[in-house]
């Protein structure tokens, strides 16, 4: 059977008129900042041209003039040599000095004029960019945040970190860099051969002879360059993914001592990354030189042919030296073209990346607002859903007709084995996926019709594997309300038995953490995570086997602590523990996607199956433990 096509990864072989309206559309409203820069930039460019033309006149018209006591040196007829003509003083056989001093002014003044120009093109180009950029990177940063948690199931965290950093930098060069390159090529090219083209149009034409073969080339090597930048990208995406798998799972790694693992598969996707980058390389070896050989071959025919026509005095020797400027000036845009198009192609294939990421369809939030607290009164109805793509094979639904009603206050608790679908349930009440089949309500309304952020805001949950920020121990437990006060912080702290571990931490609250809570036990960032959901003041509450990582005397505590603050809240438990549960209201069990018993601790430590199977070996243990035999 044959392989699907990665549609993710469209060939870039030529840059179409909608990736290049994408590169440029990124300059937004600072649009007419490079349309100023530019022609700031083409003016500086024109007047640059005029140097070779003073030093033509100073050969052609005044040394010649002096030199020939006053026979030689008629100006030309075009209008850049009759303006010269006409501001500088009258060549006459008694004022050499002054007609040489006044060529060194206009030389000086054009070198002042040119330099004010291209520092001041320069300095608002880099403004421009580096606002430009920043747009970009608030715009992809936002659009990543709204983006649907299936998404995230597909995309590599190590990707979004490539695409959000290295391609936007590669982007970023190229505005900065090329498109100011492209426009000083082009105005270079097009000043110096019209200035050729007013000495002798034949001249002209040889001088840039080989510019053809330069573009073709150039354009070549640019759609072997994209495809061969985009192999190197999605090795780059890899080895990113790697390395932030390492760093976050550092502790797993050094607890089973598999350092040398890590070391050889970073090994050999870093050797995947070097063949395309080896690769990258041989392209450059082999054009670089061969177009430089191309701009020296016809740098060579200008010379003889320049040598002919002065020999032939076809041309003078002042227009032979300008000719030779003008030359070498040409020569700078037809060997610099070759960079600008492989630049180029690598920003289109970046920009392509990052709009892959922007055109992502994002998570829809809208909906009715939740003006008043919840009541907290839950339905499922049929529900099914499966985390496979494909929503026809139904064997991989992890949630098969699940239905169910909780009254608003209620206590209820949910156990199972593990995958039996405990946190899927809380996944869906809370919107970070849709039901394949089924409605949830709240209140009576279908979620699907309330505003997701308002509903989140509303229930608080608080995780088993809970994720802190690299930050204060205080910081993590106000994140829902970085400016509450700090009274109400200690409260939480409280509920939450954070005041245990307090003495421990070096600077108390303000103790940093460290990436995803490093410096933390998994039962001390459990206890934040609680308090950080206290602090949101949710109407709903739900605890994800939030004291799986705490001794007993701890988990007492803590739901001691609850019980005051889950008062009149709705409250969904989640545990594998019986102790944890028993005195929920109501208990359902969930066994392969479907709810196999309900009903009170009382009522279902009488029923066979897995409930009582679960609460007798538990008890069994606790008994052993109390005992002595463990």
């Amino acid at each position: 059977m044959n392989a699907k096509p990665d549609t993710r990864y469209p060939k870039l072989i030529i840059p179409t008129m909608k990736e290049l309206k994408r590169l440029f559309g990124i300059l937004d409203r600072w649009k007419m900042h490079y349309v100023s820069a530019s022609a700031l930039m083409i003016v500086a460019l024109f007047v640059r041209s005029l140097e070779p033309k003073i030093l033509q006149i100073a050969v052609d018209n005044v040394i010649a003039f002096f030199a020939s006591g006053g026979v030689d040196g008629q100006f030309g007829d075009d209008a850049i040599s009759q303006f010269f003509y006409r501001i500088l003083p009258d060549i006459e056989l008694g004022n050499v000095g002054s007609v040489l001093l006044a060529l060194g002014g206009i030389y000086l003044l054009i070198s002042v004029l040119r330099g004010g120009f291209l520092l001041s093109a320069h300095a608002l180009t880099s403004s421009s960019t580096e606002k430009a950029i920043k747009k970009l990177r608030d715009r992809l940063f936002s659009h990543i945040q709204k983006l649907p948690m299936n998404y995230f199931t597909t995309v590599s965290k190590g990707e979004l970190i490539q695409r959000s950093t290295g391609d936007i930098r590669t982007v970023r060069g190229f505005i900065l860099g090329q498109v100011v390159d492209l426009i000083r090529m082009s105005a270079i090219f097009i000043f110096s051969f019209y200035m050729m083209y007013l000495i002798d149009v034949k001249f002209a034409l040889i001088a840039v002879a080989f510019s053809p073969v330069l573009m073709i080339s150039s354009f070549l090597f640019f759609k072997k360059e994209s495809k061969v930048w985009r192999k190197h990208e999605k090795e780059a995406d890899r080895l990113n993914t790697i390395v932030q798998e390492n760093l976050n799972g550092i502790r797993t790694v050094q607890a089973f001592a598999n350092e040398d693992y890590e070391i050889e598969r970073f090994g050999k996707q870093n050797d995947r990354k070097l063949d395309i980058g080896m690769q990258q390389t041989v392209l450059h070896t082999l054009f670089w030189p061969g177009s430089d050989f191309v701009v020296n071959l016809q740098t060579t025919l200008t010379v003889v042919a320049g040598g002919y026509f002065a020999l032939s005095q076809q041309i003078t020797v002042g227009e032979l030296l300008a000719f030779y400027s003008y030359a070498m000036m040409v020569a700078w845009p037809m060997r610099q073209i070759g960079r600008v198009l492989s630049q180029m192609g690598m920003a289109l294939v970046a920009i392509e990346r990052i709009y892959e990421v922007l055109l992502a369809e994002e998570e829809v939030l809208k909906g009715d607002t939740l003006e008043n607290p919840l009541r907290g009164a839950i339905e499922f109805r049929n529900v099914r859903f499966g985390y496979a793509s494909d929503e026809s094979k139904t064997d991989e639904h992890v949630l098969r007709d699940i239905s169910f009603k909780i009254e608003p206050g209620e206590k209820v608790a949910i156990i199972g084995p593990t995958g039996s679908g405990k946190s899927t349930i809380i996944n869906l009440l809370v919107g970070l996926y849709d039901p394949d089949e089924g409605d949830i309500l709240i209140d009576g309304k279908p979620i699907s019709e309330l505003s997701k952020k308002a509903l989140r805001k509303r229930i608080g949950v608080a995780m088993q594997n809970s994720f802190l920020f690299s930050t204060t121990v205080r910081a993590n437990m106000a994140y829902t309300n970085p400016k509450i006060e700090d009274l109400h912080v200690l409260q939480a702290a409280e509920i939450a038995q954070v005041t245990q571990i307090e003495p421990v931490l070096p600077d108390g609250y303000d103790t940093m953490v460290g990436e995803k809570g490093v410096s933390l036990s998994g039962g001390q960032r459990q206890r934040v995570s609680i308090a950080r959901t206290l602090i949101s003041n949710p109407d709903v509450m739900v605890l994800d086997d939030v004291t799986s990582a705490v001794d007993t005397q701890t988990e007492h505590a803590i739901l001691e602590g609850l019980e005051d603050v889950m008062q009149d809240k709705t409250t969904i438990i989640i545990s594998h523990r019986i102790n944890t549960i028993q005195k929920a209201q109501r208990i359902l069990v969930l066994e392969n996607g479907a709810i196999i018993q309900e009903g009170t601790h009382k009522e279902l430590e009488k029923q066979p199956g897995y409930y009582r199977q679960i609460h007798t070996i538990q008890s069994a243990l606790e008994a052993e433990i109390l005992g002595g035999k463990l």
